[in-house]
């Protein structure tokens, strides 16, 4: 029997009913680091005396009430869950929480209904206790810190545990209801109350089911708070019910400050597009005058000059008018606007109509931020012009085709191309000799994106710039 007791897996200590100890095994004498010989024949409270800098220190009237107990009724008795310090090899003391059971022995044979000694089975659970109290201290401090509630909701009951949080946040006294949790759904703002049943009506039918829904509150003198819950279905170890066990986070600030946000967004894009506007109309004005100052001088080179001033503000005027029209007041949809801007390239077109060449578009539906938008726009008007300036073709006209593309990489090629014969007659002048500004000005504008440009001259002329997205 001695073998058997001292190979068991757990701390056991043997004492006779006065506390005197009689063995201990080797598990019991390790996890206390003392030796049998310093146990056996003493008092349990000589050998563990109580920390005497703990007022509370009364493990061993504890004890001997256990064992009388025991003594009484002949039956095991489990002690209350109690910290008792142990003095290490230093003599300072050391904070252990201890589970104990106290067993009858039953050893006299002349009374075999009399307790002769007690087995004392210790268990220490000092990490799993200090453990939980740090994890309720940082629980606690989470919902100080941020508005935090925990509950557990049993589906089946319909009841609800929670911290006082839970009540403060549906505008209740700790004191006012137990458990049921219909004066709770009472107080959901009457649109998110059918939301809210249905999540919880979804998660209370299978374990592991994840909860998250926002929702308001209504409290009776009007106030309404904004809370978000989270949780989780689990299954009750005990009773086997379904459990939704989760937390309640107050986000009214949130939301309002959201609700702020959205109202100065709302604010801001409408002063923009007014911006815009107002910029597309002064821009229009330009091209007017000048187009009035074309038509009234007798200078075909001021003209000519004046009809490709028009032009390129046209291509600015272009672009707010797509921003103004557009609820995106950052980045341009290109296959819209350059659609509308060549529409003002064919109309501003000199010389017979049927002469002119068929302005083709193969533009994919990119979008481009403001100010590359802006300067692909003028890129294009210079091109197409350019094009159409010194170009010639049969009778009935040619084709210029713009086309701009995604290639690997994230590059955007714009491609203008004509097949024309590339020599110097055109419908804008045809003995107007170039001043060179439309390449000036595409060569700027390549650099300005960044890009690079390529040109051919194969069947017509080619111009092709290539810039990263």
């Amino acid at each position: 029997m001695g073998v058997l007791f001292d190979s068991q897996p757990t701390a056991q200590m043997v004492f006779r009913p006065d506390l005197h100890v009689v063995a201990a095994n080797r598990c019991y004498c390790e996890m206390l680091g003392i030796e049998r010989a310093e146990l056996v024949g003493k008092r349990v409270f000589e050998a563990f005396p109580a920390n005497p800098d703990d007022p509370r220190a009364d493990a061993e009237a504890e004890l001997q009430a256990s064992a009388d107990r025991v003594v009484e009724t002949g039956e095991a008795q489990e002690m209350p869950l109690r910290q008792h310090d142990v003095a290490g090899p230093d003599g300072h003391y050391r904070v252990r929480y201890w589970r104990i059971v106290n067993s009858p022995v039953f050893a006299d044979r002349g009374d075999p209904t009399r307790v002769t000694h007690i087995i004392h089975t210790a268990e220490d659970i000092t990490g799993r206790i200090l453990g939980d109290r740090v994890h309720e201290a940082k629980r606690r401090a989470a919902m100080r810190g941020a508005d935090l509630a925990y509950f557990e909701w049993c589906p089946g009951s319909r009841s609800v545990s929670r911290t006082p949080q839970f009540d403060t946040m549906f505008g209740f006294a700790e004191e006012d209801h137990a458990n049921p949790i219909r004066p709770f759904m009472e107080r959901v703002h009457p649109d998110d109350l059918a939301g809210l049943e249905a999540e919880m009506e979804r998660v209370s039918r299978t374990v592991g089911a994840d909860l998250h829904q926002d929702f308001r509150t209504v409290w009776p003198d009007g106030t309404t708070r904004w809370l978000l819950v989270r949780g989780e279905s689990i299954r009750n170890p005990d009773t086997e019910e379904l459990l939704v066990v989760g937390m309640l986070l107050d986000v009214t600030h949130i939301k309002q400050s959201e609700a702020k946000l959205r109202e100065a967004i709302a604010v801001r894009d409408l002063l923009i597009a007014e911006v815009n506007h107002r910029v597309k109309n002064s821009l229009q004005m330009v091209t007017s005058i000048l187009n009035l100052e074309a038509q009234a001088t007798g200078d075909e080179t001021a003209r000519v000059s004046l009809n490709a001033a028009t032009a390129r503000v046209q291509a600015v005027a272009a672009i707010h008018a797509s921003l103004y029209e557009d609820n995106d007041l950052k980045t341009v949809r290109l296959d819209n606007h350059i659609g509308r801007l060549v529409e003002h390239l064919r109309a501003s077109l000199p010389g017979r109509k049927e002469q002119a060449p068929q302005i083709v578009l193969q533009v994919a539906p990119l979008r481009l931020p403001i100010d590359k938008a802006v300067t692909l726009s003028l890129a294009v008007n210079e091109l197409v012009t350019n094009s159409v300036k010194h170009a010639s073709w049969p009778e009935q006209g040619g084709t210029v085709t713009v086309e701009l593309r995604r290639e690997e990489g994230e590059q955007i090629v714009l491609e203008v191309s004509d097949n024309g014969t590339g020599g110097t007659s055109g419908l804008l002048s045809e003995d107007m000799p170039s001043s060179g500004l439309g390449k000036r000005l595409i060569r700027g504008m390549a650099a300005q994106l960044r890009g690079t440009i390529e040109e051919e001259c194969v069947n017509g002329w080619t111009t092709r710039i290539l810039f990263p997205e």
